[in-house]
């Protein structure tokens, strides 16, 4: 028995280094709250980008405190093979963007829990340009827009004007995401995420919503400030 438990033994005081310990929480924290930056300012997702910003934050460093423990022992490592193979995980990413996102952040703290400082920083830059790169070349000027309408409507034209309002809402957006449809007091409310490629563009959509239906009221919201 006492064969086995020293076998399982972490040998913290040759393999641990505080410094070490302390200098890669704080490269995994700086990193991944530059990510989480650039995640605002460079992503296209039409979800709330600042709140999946902060979540990437801590799936990184929860990462990195997982693999600093779990390097230096064998049995740790399998039973958290163990473990995770009787987790079922169920989740609200939609797009591959947020996914991609969420390997980064847990490459960075795979990387610095493993002590790879270097390679860690280097494909983190390398990834960031790629991503500034990309975003460059995309338009711009796309802007994401919380679109809310409200207007009187019967309960029996219901599906009529939200298959109207929706057809034309996707006709001047890039991307479009339905938020909320409610009827209520004979009023039809609706919440669109849309992604306008130009005010020009907000002022069509705007002007035929109003052509369309007189007694249309429509706010636009900027998501990206």
């Amino acid at each position: 028995m006492n064969e086995f438990l020293s076998e399982l033994n972490f040998n913290f005081d040759e393999s641990f280094s505080v410094v070490n310990y302390i200098i890669n929480m704080i490269s995994c924290g700086v990193l991944l709250f530059i990510l989480s930056l650039v995640y605002v300012r460079y992503g296209k997702s039409l979800s709330n980008r600042h709140q999946l910003g902060r979540v990437l934050i801590l799936v990184g460093v929860t990462t990195f405190i997982i693999i600093s423990i779990v390097k230096s022992s064998l049995a740790l490592s399998l039973g958290l093979v163990g473990a995770l193979s009787i987790v079922r995980f169920r989740t609200a990413i939609k797009e591959p963007e947020e996914l991609a996102y969420f390997f980064m952040a847990i490459a960075l703290g795979l990387g610095l829990g493993a002590n790879q400082l270097l390679p860690t920083l280097i494909g983190f830059v390398f990834l960031c340009l790629i991503i500034i790169a990309t975003s460059k070349s995309n338009s711009a000027s796309s802007m994401t827009q919380n679109l809310l309408l409200a207007m009187p409507c019967k309960k029996e034209s219901e599906s009529k004007a939200i298959e109207e309002v929706s057809s034309i809402v996707m006709q001047h957006a890039d991307q479009v995401d339905v938020k909320r449809i409610k009827m209520a007091d004979g009023n039809l409310n609706m919440n669109f995420l849309v992604n306008l490629s130009s005010i020009d563009k907000i002022s069509e959509l705007n002007n035929t919503l109003l052509a369309q239906f007189e007694d249309l009221q429509l706010t636009f919201i900027d998501q990206d400030n």
